[in-house]
This record gives C-alpha cells, sequence and structure tokens, in this order.
C-alpha cells in the first residue's frame, strides 16, 4: 500500500501520451472528441470499490439499426482508449466497467484487454432483426469463453436464464426508472437471480441512493456522489477540523516552523496524525521522527499542505462522519490531482498548488454541511483561489469546470473546456487515468492516519 507513495505526492513532470496501438480502425478517427468520462461505483460500505469509463453518455439499452453503427464507434473509442492507457495499478485494487456491446468481440484491441478486474458491461444491443437474442447469447458466452467478467443490462435478459447465467453482474438503469419500477424490476431480479450482484446506474441524487441501499442493490454509480444535503441552522465545524484549518491557513503563508508547530499542537491528535504520516514506510526513514518541528521541516510546505488536506476531510470522532465521506474525500482529491497535473506543462511549479487546492476545496462545502461562501470563511485563501471556487472565474475556473465535466460531461462541453486550458484529448485523458491511479496509493493509508485516535 505504502510503495511509491512519497513519489506519488510530489509533483511529476508531464509525460507524452503514450503511443497508439498499431493500425487502428479508421473509423475510430471518426468519432468526435472521445474525451474519457469517469465515475466511481460505491459498494455498500460506501466506499470506492470501482469506476466506469466511457466516451459517452448513457443511451437506451436497446438501439435501433441506424443508431447501431455510431454507437459501435464510440465502443471502439472506449476499447482504444483502455488499451493505450495501461491501467496495471488500478486494475490491481479496483474493477472497471466499460459500457459496450457484443461487436467488441471484432475489435483488433479486444485481445490486448486485460481481463484482471475488468468487467465488459453489455449496455446495449440491436432491435428489429430476427435472430438478434441468439447473436447475443453466443457473442457473451464467447466473451466468457475469453476469459471476461460481463455485466448485463437487465433489459436485455428477458426470460432467457442463459443469458442470466453468463452475467456476473446484473445493471439497472436506476436513473430511468421511476421508484414503483425500479421496486418492481429489483424484486423480480432478487426472486430469480438471488445470487447475482445487483448495480444500480446512473442514480443522480442522494435521495435516490437511498432507495437503492433499501432495496438492497449491491454497488452503485451516478453523479449522486457529488450531491451535497442542505443543512438548516447553524452548523459548528469540530474543534480538530479547526485546528486543520488553522494549520492549513498558516502554511499558505509560508509561517514558521515554531509557529506550524504551535497550530497543530491546537489539537494533540492532529500531531500524532501528522507524525504518523512521516514515520509510515513511505518515507523510508532510517529512524523514527518523535519532533514535530523536525517532521514539518522534512515534508516541507507543500507535502504538509497535502496530508493537512487530507487530515481535514478525515473524521475523528462516528458522530461526525457523514455516510459519503470517503467518497466525497476521494472525489475532492482526484479533481485536485486531476487541475495539478493538467496545469503541470503551463503553470510554474510554485503556483501549481493553487490548482489542486481549487480542487480539494470544490467539495468542502458537503464535507461541512455548509454554504460554499460560509464553508470558505474558515480558510486563507489567495483572491483567485476564491473566485474560482465561489464565482467561476480567473485562471483556475476552466480546469475545475473540466474536471467536473469529466466526471459525467458530454462531449463537448468537455471538448470546450479543454481547449479554454489549452490542453488536447490526450493529454485530458492522461491525466484522469494518472489521478485515478494517484489516490489508489495512499487511500488505505489515509484511512488509517485520518481515522485512528492516539
Amino acid at each position: 500500500m505504502f510503495k511509491s507513495l512519497l513519489s506519488l505526492f510530489r509533483p511529476r513532470p508531464v509525460q507524452p501520451p503514450v503511443a497508439a496501438p498499431p493500425s487502428p480502425s479508421p473509423a475510430v478517427g471518426m468519432v468526435p472528441g472521445n474525451y474519457l468520462h469517469h465515475r466511481p461505483i460505491l459498494d455498500r460500505e460506501q466506499r470506492v470499490v470501482a469506476h466506469e469509463l466511457s466516451v459517452e453518455r448513457p443511451r437506451p439499452v436497446h438501439a435501433t439499426p441506424w443508431q447501431a453503427p455510431a454507437r459501435r464507434l464510440f465502443a471502439a473509442a472506449l476499447l482504444w482508449h483502455f488499451v493505450q492507457a495501461r491501467l496495471e495499478a488500478l486494475l490491481a485494487q479496483r474493477l472497471v466497467f466499460l459500457p459496450v456491446d457484443i461487436s467488441v468481440l471484432e475489435h483488433p484491441a479486444l485481445s490486448a484487454l486485460p481481463r484482471r478486474n475488468v468487467v465488459l458491461h453489455i449496455a446495449w444491443h440491436q432491435e428489429g432483426q430476427a435472430g438478434e437474442e441468439e447473436k447475443l447469447f453466443a457473442g457473451m458466452s464467447r466473451l466468457r469463453e475469453m476469459g471476461f467478467s460481463l455485466g448485463c443490462a437487465q433489459e436485455l435478459l428477458g426470460s432467457d436464464e442463459r443469458l442470466a447465467a453468463l452475467a456476473d453482474y446484473i445493471v439497472v438503469d436506476a436513473g430511468r426508472l421511476a421508484p414503483p419500477d425500479l421496486l418492481d424490476v429489483q424484486r423480480r431480479l432478487a426472486g430469480r437471480l438471488e445470487d447475482k450482484p445487483l448495480v444500480a446506474m446512473h442514480i443522480h441524487f442522494l435521495e435516490m441512493y437511498a432507495a437503492c441501499r433499501l432495496l438492497r442493490f449491491t454497488y452503485f454509480h451516478g453523479g449522486f456522489v457529488g450531491c451535497g444535503e442542505r443543512t438548516e441552522g447553524n452548523v459548528v465545524v469540530p474543534p480538530y477540523r479547526v485546528a486543520a484549518m488553522e494549520l492549513l491557513n498558516a502554511i499558505g503563508r509560508q509561517a514558521s516552523p515554531d509557529e506550524l508547530a504551535e497550530r497543530a499542537w491546537a489539537d494533540p491528535t492532529l500531531v500524532l496524525r501528522l507524525l504518523r504520516v512521516v514515520n509510515s514506510p513511505a518515507f523510508r526513514l532510517r529512524s523514527p521522527i518523535r519532533d514535530l518541528k523536525q517532521a514539518i521541516a522534512y515534508l516541507g510546505y507543500d507535502e504538509l499542505y497535502r496530508w493537512a488536506t487530507l487530515l481535514l476531510f478525515s473524521s475523528q470522532r462516528p458522530e461526525d462522519r457523514h455516510p459519503m465521506e470517503h467518497a466525497w474525500r476521494e472525489a475532492a482529491l482526484v479533481r485536485g490531482r486531476f487541475m495539478e497535473l493538467l496545469a503541470g506543462s503551463q503553470v510554474p511549479e510554485s503556483e501549481r498548488r493553487d490548482f489542486f487546492i481549487v480542487g480539494v476545496l470544490s467539495m468542502i462545502d458537503r464535507i461541512f454541511a455548509m454554504t460554499m461562501p460560509r464553508a470558505l470563511e474558515n480558510f486563507s485563501l489567495p483572491a483567485e483561489v476564491t473566485d474560482a471556487l465561489l464565482r467561476r472565474s480567473g485562471r483556475q475556473a476552466p480546469y475545475l469546470e473540466l474536471a467536473i465535466a469529466c466526471e459525467g460531461g458530454d462531449q463537448a462541453s468537455i471538448e470546450t473546456l479543454a481547449a479554454a486550458c489549452g490542453h488536447d484529448l490526450a493529454t485530458v485523458n492522461r491525466c484522469q487515468i494518472e489521478a485515478l491511479e494517484w489516490i489508489l496509493a495512499f487511500a488505505g493509508l489515509a484511512d488509517e492516519v485520518g481515522n485512528r485516535n492516539g
């Protein structure tokens, strides 16, 4: 878990895009944009256990003959992107769902697609032609023979038990169903396929997510991760978070090590957490550091800021911990890292931290359960950072908008925002993947250091 953690916290130069596989299909180049989207998939413990990568927005599960060619082009583009990305680190720890159809059998990149933790989600199928059901069964059978795990849209299963037997995951498009219909679908599937995990896709709101949890779905996907809850009345920020914020503010103005230590000692638990960080195996110290000032000097301002930010997003007390805390923390850190990486080739190193800060604090209103203007009152931030967060203006603003769009926006929006940031498709896609892999390196350490007391 700790291997290479230290190097991941330090800025890395932007690398040139990985070369594409030889002789790609000419049709792939016809797809406009082909920017990746990424969305997390949560388990019942509300932890991120998988990601969906796609290049188009959700579409109906049944495609008419005239729609099928265009959708196959999108599926082909997705496979090329995935093969080029080389996601060994991501696939070592998490599942990745790829929405495709059985035409992937004809794709030249299929043989290079990893089997481990890759789920080919059969998300749609062409209708209106005789023999399509048998074609679907034959295609899924062939993919299973090749060693792939399969997800299947529940609408495609019908009453064919053979298709259900081939699927490892049953995918339900919860976003397209009214509550009574969703309940009916869940009851039918649970009674018929009780041993198959049910995946609720395209959940748009926290209320819908809560309903799907009550309906005993196994996995949850959708824009609900980015939603917050409105809290009425006065919200009191816990003292340990106040201490972390004061430490962050002091780091931001480059305060002396003595002052930083004084700020940290406002909450002794914060000191213990920081000492755990610096003494973790990632830093490979010859002897343990017991003195806080020595730890601060060893970490330096930038790494200290990152770790203090991480602890800000980690509740000490169970009563303070929102069920979505882990998902919100990860989404915020991925945004921050994506923005920092993307700015890497255009912004001096000394200024990149502001891009990271904007991305991370873009979800601080969720963690604090208050409006963004009120949440930011607790921080001493550069005016440019505040403008990006409150008014979506300034240099960091298009980077933040792009980070959010990559979580589920349409191709046109991503392309426009990428152009505004001065980046091409290859760079945007690569930075998304690097950000997703970066979070894995210390997610477990964040839980251990952030949630243990004393």
